[in-house]
């Protein structure tokens, strides 16, 4: 019997301009136990035995058989690797929420590949890894963050998953307030428009600058013009009624910046330590309480270790 046990941070990506290539870790950790229970290693799945026991977000929706996301991608590893186990059972506990725009589906997707590369030797590398999680989430602004914390920046480069990252701030607290309401990313990718016009391209890369800039800084008073963003808030404001005023609201009740966190439901807001955490997150539960939307808020600070194996 072997065992694996692999934790990963929750994600906010975009970040208001950010679109598809900014984010940041939060220490909100799904954990999982993968464990390797009898029988020789094979070549084939075939003679595979599987059990999947989901506690916490999720426990009543997610599925318990190999179309489940972290199954799927171990899958993935032992098919590279072309070594598959007898038995596989694999425990999950879930504090990420599902469909909330805070990662759920990366940090499930490398659970899975980091567990299963651990039973194999780690025979796949780092960057095999890294694309891999890329390929099957279909973009990596969630995918590095909850990988290695802190700030990233990252992309493609001739199929590669390429990424910078810089240390999160430990004065700077993320206040995020999350709908009971889930938002389908495929749904909310669909409102984007095809084709950008000049002057918003203009608007974004201007914003997407000042936001980093005001990071790497810490001249957090321009986070509030940083954090603007014409590329696919308004779009997917369409999903979230009332999601223009509780980016204002926050950063009325003192947020030093304010926006939907990756594609949503959840809004996150950028505040220094105390009391104007709390003030922030009842603006936004107010304010979304006012359009007939539960919600709830957390105030985390930001994470810069993501994922760890053990």
């Amino acid at each position: 019997m072997k065992k694996v046990h692999v934790k990963v941070p929750a994600t906010s990506a975009n970040l208001g301009p950010g679109f598809d290539v900014l984010g940041v870790a939060l220490p909100l950790f799904n954990e999982i136990t993968m464990e390797i229970n009898g029988g020789a290693w094979t070549a084939s799945r075939r003679s595979l035995s599987l059990s999947v026991d989901i506690e916490g977000e999720g426990f009543d929706a997610l599925p318990r058989d190999e179309s489940n996301l972290l199954v799927r991608a171990a899958f993935l590893v032992f098919e590279a690797t072309r070594r598959w186990p007898g038995t596989l059972r694999i425990k999950a506990l879930n504090r990420i929420p599902l469909a909330r725009g805070l990662g759920s589906s990366a940090a499930a997707t490398l659970a899975g590949l980091y567990a299963a590369n651990k039973h194999c030797g780690n025979a796949l590398s780092e960057q095999a890894l890294l694309n891999m999680a890329t390929r099957v989430e279909g973009h990596p602004d969630n995918i590095v963050p909850a990988l290695i914390g802190g700030f990233c920046i990252s992309g493609m480069i001739d199929h590669e998953t390429r990424y910078l990252k810089f240390k999160a701030p430990s004065d700077l607290r993320a206040v995020v307030c999350i709908p009971q309401r889930p938002m389908s990313t495929r749904d909310a990718r669909r409102l984007l428009p095809s084709r950008v016009p000049l002057n918003a391209a203009i608007f974004t890369s201007g914003r997407l600058a000042f936001l980093l800039g005001a990071l790497w800084q810490r001249k957090y008073e321009l986070l509030s013009f940083g954090m603007d963003d014409v590329l696919h808030q308004p779009a997917r404001a369409a999903l979230l009624p009332g999601l223009k005023d509780v980016i204002s609201d926050a950063k009325k009740a003192g947020a030093y910046g304010a926006a939907l966190s990756g594609a949503g439901s959840s809004v996150i807001a950028f505040t220094k330590r105390g009391t104007v955490a709390k003030h922030v997150g009842e603006a936004m539960q107010k304010r979304f309480a006012g359009r007939g939307i539960v919600s709830r808020w957390i105030d985390l600070p930001l994470d810069n270790h993501g994922l760890k194996v053990s």
